[in-house]
């Protein structure tokens, strides 16, 4: 019995899978990890055996990314850029084909299961759905990139079961479904998947949910076969920090954190600009980091260190905020760290991290990408720099989070699963 874990996404989907596939290797079971092709090198130096797909990660990301971060600037690029990315899709789903055999295993985050049906089927692999994010239907909260109703609105948790029936028909309809299908056709000569057998694959396959649970309690109607385990945290303990980047943490107050990780924006050049005169306003230091982004492409003032990286377990820790996109890593990384997040989410699963981080009271309101100006971001870094009762919850939340064993809770799980 071989397990495969499918990690095909970016670094913040990449790391847990990492973490999870060293777990188990330790644990005596033979791991195949299958990941898109810029990844190897930093994959095979932990030790984890690799497959490589030819998914440029990063051009996809460009591709479907708005200029503005608007929904309507998303959709345009999108329909842009469908011809290639479909292509592109059904490939690395050929590809996987081609690696996959009888009695494997399958680990995947729940979204890609539309294109990978065909597989499971085929070669009646046993599947194991890992989620970085919530997506069993429950009525607490609306599922992943779905608008959030207020309190007051009455049916509020009929809403929220609906809006997961609302993103998984979408989803299928509207590319993935008809992708799937050309991978069951192409590359494994088998009939079309219908929606209602994909509904009942959705329901029924358990879950891992690589969360803490002191920042999504279980839903309590949740269905027995979703467990939550804790995060699971990829740390560079080796990593030594160039000398300018000590000298500048040394040289005055803590800075403020800013990076967009893996999210590109149409117009580096005005975000580096907004972003400066937001740091000037607020009177801080700040770090900024470059990223997929390719923010910082002009002069930093003397307040500014430019970044290109440094490990998440490292830097959290020595900055007084973070201002990210709300990637379910960082966030998770920000939680641990005991330091205020300012989000400013993009699409899918973070608006619903920046709406958590906020009402737990560990972090500001978000900010949509769309909306974010130069005095937004000024008044929000001037909040989580200054709020004492934000600074003390998410201090008391950081000491939870590290209490808990996300790595031994997921292997734990897998080896029940496996009974």
């Amino acid at each position: 019995m071989r397990i495969v874990i499918i990690a095909t996404g970016s670094w913040g989907d990449l790391r847990p899978n990492v973490v999870l596939a060293q777990a188990l290797q330790k644990a005596g079971y033979e791991t195949l990890l299958i990941a898109t092709e810029p990844f190897r090198e930093w994959i095979e130096a932990r030790g984890v055996p690799y497959f490589g797909v030819s998914l440029d990660m990063q051009g996809l990301m460009d591709a479907i990314m708005g200029g503005d971060g608007s929904t309507l600037d998303t959709i345009r690029a999108l329909y842009r850029a469908r011809k290639s990315l479909q292509d592109a899709v059904v490939q690395v789903g050929k590809e996987i084909a081609g690696v996959i055999r009888a009695g494997d295993v399958l680990l995947y985050n729940e979204i890609v299961s539309y294109l990978l049906n065909g597989i499971v089927e085929k070669y009646q692999t046993r599947v194991l759905h890992v989620n970085l994010q919530p997506q069993a239907i429950t009525g607490e909260f609306p599922a992943m990139g779905q608008p959030m109703m207020p309190d007051w609105m009455p049916m509020r948790s009929a809403y929220n079961r609906l809006s997961y029936g609302m993103f998984r028909f979408t989803t299928w309809y509207t590319a993935q479904g008809s992708l799937g299908n050309r991978i069951r056709k192409l590359s494994l000569g088998m009939p079309k998947q219908t929606w209602a057998k994909q509904k009942v694959l959705l329901d029924t396959t358990p879950a891992l949910v690589l969360v803490s649970r002191h920042v999504v309690p279980p839903p309590a109607d949740w269905p027995p076969h979703h467990q939550v385990t804790g995060y699971l945290f990829d740390d560079d303990d080796d990593w030594q920090a160039p000398s300018d980047l000590l000298d500048f943490l040394a040289a005055g107050e803590k800075p403020v954190y800013i990076g967009f990780g893996s999210m590109a924006v149409r117009k580096p050049t005005a975000t580096t600009q907004m972003i400066l005169e937001a740091v000037r306003r607020s009177g801080k230091r700040a770090i900024l980091l470059s990223g997929w982004a390719g923010i910082g492409t002009i002069e930093m003032p003397k307040e500014v260190y430019l970044l290109k990286y440094a490990p998440h377990n490292w830097l959290f820790p020595r900055v007084a905020a973070l201002v990210h996109h709300g990637g379910a890593g960082t966030t998770a990384a920000g939680l641990r760290a005991g330091v205020p997040s300012v989000i400013v989410p993009f699409f899918l699963d973070q608006p619903f991290w920046g709406q958590r981080v906020y009402e737990l009271g560990v972090g500001t309101k978000p900010i949509p990408r769309a909306k974010l100006t130069a005095d937004k971001l000024t008044a929000a870094v001037l909040e989580a720099t200054t709020n004492r009762s934000m600074q003390e919850k998410v201090a008391e939340l950081s000491q939870k989070i590290v209490a808990e064993d996300g790595v031994g809770n997921a292997v734990k799980v897998v080896r029940e699963f496996l009974a």
